[in-house]
């Protein structure tokens, strides 16, 4: 098969790789969609040459998308031919981590494109458990984003508990940013997104924004006010990884205000005591989504008719997987897929 490795200093190649075998329990599934992930970019940006050599021929890509090829012994539920978004953590299967779904909480967690072989490749190899089964009213593309980027949306907002009509602003207009824009927006809320880049506000827009907030240009909070009748915001999501983004989620809450902290970058301390304690803000960390939660994902979707297609802007075969890197690392895109036919 077809795989992409990181060869060091952002760059990577595509290589001939033997293909997976299943063992007990395991199945093989033939890769239809997978996305580029701000962390894929994230270990891209990190990865040194002296490093590349280090990791050797592992597979980056964690939001895995397509039909099941190959089943192992042992394999009860899954058949060669389902369709199937997988879950992009392996665990030990009898923790209670693993019982309540939350595999990345093992202490026997592997993350794909970490530890082990990753979704930029032909094939992927996981566990039966991991294949959520994906109904024909959604696309592959729509079940890369439920592996990571719309799950981390979908699980952020329900923690947000959000209800119809609130305002809710968005700061960093990412794909999870952008996956939190139109989700909220057919919860019936109205978010705002916030950003400093014309094409990812230009994608919020399109995506169900209420409104847009052109950081660069705009004092955010004043417009954010001005949006809430001087009151704040009930709720925001954060998902630029800046310490800006982090403080300004903080400074736009109204009084009682509930906040959800996402994305991964800085690690700048950002809150005060004060505004936490005066305001009685509820400001929360929120991880990936649990297996469980990705089920009922993808009932949610399939139920409502959403999907995440607004927010993809380039698609490429993976022999153009550098090309595809370098699009991708630049910021100025929508979600970037690997799409096979």
């Amino acid at each position: 098969m077809k795989g992409v490795v990181f060869l060091g200093d952002r760059e990577c190649a595509v290589k001939e790789i033997p293909d997976p075998v299943p063992g007990d329990g395991e199945v093989v599934v033939r890769m239809m969609a997978s996305g580029i992930c701000g962390s894929d970019l994230h270990l891209l940006r990190g990865t040194t040459r002296e490093g590349a050599v280090k990791r050797g021929d592992r597979i980056p890509g964690h939001e895995p998308s397509g039909v099941v090829a190959q089943v192992g012994p042992g394999v009860r539920q899954v058949r060669c031919g389902d369709r199937v978004s997988v879950f992009h953590y392996l665990g030990c299967g009898r923790c209670r981590w693993c019982a309540a779904g939350f595999l990345q909480w093992c202490s026997q967690t592997r993350g794909y494109g970490g530890i082990i072989d990753g979704a930029h490749a032909d094939l992927i190899l996981t566990d039966e458990r991991n294949c959520i089964p994906l109904p024909e009213a959604l696309s592959f593309g729509d079940g890369a984003f439920v592996a990571c980027a719309g799950g981390t949306a979908y699980a952020s907002l329900r923690k947000l508990a959000l209800t119809p009509g609130e305002t809710v602003a968005v700061f960093g207009l990412g794909p999870v940013g952008l996956s939190g824009v139109l989700l909220a927006s057919a919860l019936g809320c109205r978010p705002v997104g916030v950003d400093i880049l014309p094409e990812r506000l230009a994608l919020a827009e399109r995506t169900g924004a209420f409104a847009v907030v052109d950081a660069s240009r705009e004092d955010a909070l004043s417009v954010l006010r001005r949006l809430t009748g001087g009151e704040g915001v009930p709720a925001g999501f954060e998902a630029s990884g800046s310490a800006e983004g982090r403080k300004m989620l903080v400074d736009a809450l109204g009084r009682g205000g509930r906040g959800v902290f996402v994305g991964a970058g800085s690690q700048e301390a950002v809150i005060n005591p004060g505004d936490l304690i005066g305001r009685q803000l509820t400001l929360m960390g929120s991880f990936v989504i649990s297996l469980g939660m990705a089920w009922e994902m993808v009932c949610f979707l399939a139920e409502q008719k959403i999907s995440f297609d607004p927010i993809v802007t380039h698609r490429f075969p993976i022999e153009e997987a550098p090309a595809a890197y370098r699009l991708a690392d630049t910021g100025r895109c929508g979600k970037a897929l690997f799409v096979w036919e």
